[in-house]
């Protein structure tokens, strides 16, 4: 389960990171919705409380010394405190964004909700899985 959400994660953070990088001008496709419309405003601000959840479950199982960081990629970053769970969490919601404005951008609006959606559900995984470690301990 840890190496599945650790391979979602790079691909995720390397296919936001390459769609910014290329400095492409995307073609415009026919769009049927406004990015920010009313489902994906919903889906970003319950996907940034989400990563806020789970970045304070973090550091505080971290500073227990009941847990540690897991993910490979973020774990330099959690385990500087604060600043760099800030920096993790910044990433993945940015990586995040860029999915999804990327397959807005395209024309793949189903492709762009299902991403959405997932992230958020992956997240809300975590924040579960955090909070039940916390609640035994």
């Amino acid at each position: 389960m840890v190496r599945t959400r650790s391979i979602l994660a790079i691909v995720i953070l390397f296919v936001g990171y390459s769609a910014a990088a290329q400095n492409l001008t995307l073609p415009e496709a026919p769009s049927s919705h406004k990015f920010f419309d009313r489902q994906n405003t919903a889906a970003f601000v319950t996907m940034g409380g989400l990563v806020a959840a789970d970045a304070a479950l973090t550091q505080h199982l971290i500073n227990s010394g009941v847990a540690h960081e897991a993910n490979p990629l973020w774990r330099p970053m959690v385990n500087q405190g604060w600043p760099g769970e800030m920096a993790a969490s910044a990433l993945g919601y940015s990586a995040t964004l860029g999915v999804a404005y990327t397959f807005h951008k395209t024309g793949h609006h189903k492709m762009e909700r299902w991403a959405n959606w997932m992230s958020v559900a992956i997240e809300a995984g975590n924040v579960a899985h955090n909070g039940a470690v916390a609640a035994a301990h």
